[in-house]
């Protein structure tokens, strides 16, 4: 969104005459910026500037689908942990049922196995020696 819009929505709040300006993200933030009965014209000129670069924003999240994204991920990942923690809390009957227990922990904290400070190596190994025993021994005639 940032990259399609350019910013979050905002207003251009002037300091002072000729003396630059601040950007204001809320409506509370323009009134704090701009107090006084005498700025009562910038005031709402500012929330109006507020109001048509969130209609823009609105505009451009509906063209992108960005709010849409989130919600959907926000659903993913809570359905996601609500599964892990069953899976966590469940006893596991085999090898193969801690490698999986691992496996799931492994992706949900380093997804693409992208950490290689300890201890993210050694789980990795670790998980591969459980996958490894679970298999059963190699067939006659292979190699491991």
């Amino acid at each position: 969104m940032l990259r399609e819009f350019g910013s979050f929505p905002r207003a251009k709040v002037p300091l002072s005459e000729d003396c630059g300006f601040i950007w204001a993200y809320s409506g509370r933030e323009i009134d704090r910026l701009l107090p006084n009965a005498d700025q009562d014209e910038m005031r709402r000129q500012a929330r109006a500037a507020l109001a048509a670069s969130r209609s823009e924003w609105k505009t451009a999240d509906n063209r992108v689908g960005y709010t849409r994204a989130k919600k959907a991920e926000e659903e993913i990942a809570d359905v996601e942990e609500a599964l892990a923690k069953e899976l966590w809390g469940a006893a596991p009957q085999s090898a193969a049922g801690v490698a999986v227990k691992l496996h799931s922990l492994l992706e949900m904290e380093d997804p693409g196995s992208a950490l290689q400070e300890a201890p993210w190596p050694e789980l990795r190994t670790i998980l591969a020696d459980l996958v490894r025993i679970s298999a059963g021994p190699p067939a006659m005639g292979v190699k491991e």
